[in-house]
């Protein structure tokens, strides 16, 4: 009874160990994700403070772009079902022998998992970016905001003259905030500006496609 007991509590341990990893690891992409979509406008992260639960979208759209990376886990997944007895036999060996060595294995392979994550996450938002960039961002609403008023700054006075025209679509919002961005003409470089615009200095929005 003791011996199954002690089995039940091992067992819940490694599944809530796995399972922290691959909840970590799935944050992680989308955090990844954001980080190098968003720098491409050279915005920071840190800047956007975008709540914990956005990265899971940014997760699935990495792991959309790069479906193919299930194939080779589903496939390893298979083999260790097939051969898990020979597995757990020689798991035992291993154990009794060199206690340290399935603990290093498993943090290199977390490692490996996490450094993957991070290039996968990088390419799919570069190629995104680059798709946007090439359509002059169409999949991003347009936008034409009012200003409460226009401020004394000459740069800025014409700057915000220019938001009721339409010219601007959306990159971003929240409840403080209005990210915009002016796609470039053809032929420009990557590097689109973004502006902040904070809604307490908007009087109306108009969003069209």
């Amino acid at each position: 009874m003791i011996q199954t007991s002690r089995s039940t509590v091992s067992l819940l341990f490694r599944l809530i160990a796995v399972s922290a990893v691959v909840i970590g690891l799935v944050f992680f992409v989308g955090w990844a994700y954001a980080y190098h979509y968003f720098a491409h406008f050279d915005v920071g992260l840190m800047a956007l403070q975008l709540p914990a639960v956005t990265f899971l979208g940014f997760a699935f759209w990495a792991f959309q772009a790069a479906w193919w990376l299930l194939i080779p886990y589903a496939l390893g997944a298979l083999a260790l079902a097939i051969y898990e007895p020979r597995l757990r036999i020689a798991l035992r060996r291993v154990r009794a022998e060199r206690p340290w060595s399935l603990l290093q294995l498993g943090a290199v392979v977390a490692l490996a998992a996490f450094l993957l994550a991070w290039w996968i996450a990088g390419l799919g938002a570069t190629r995104f970016f680059e798709r946007q960039q090439a359509d002059r961002f169409r999949d991003l609403p347009r936008v034409s905001v009012w200003p409460v008023a226009l401020p004394e700054d000459e740069a800025l006075r014409a700057l915000y003259a220019e938001l009721p025209t339409g010219v601007y679509r959306v990159l971003l919002e929240d409840r403080e905030r209005l990210f915009l961005i002016e796609p470039p003409p053809d032929g420009q470089p990557a590097r689109v500006a973004v502006i902040e615009l904070p809604w307490r200095e908007v009087r109306s929005v108009r969003v069209s496609p």
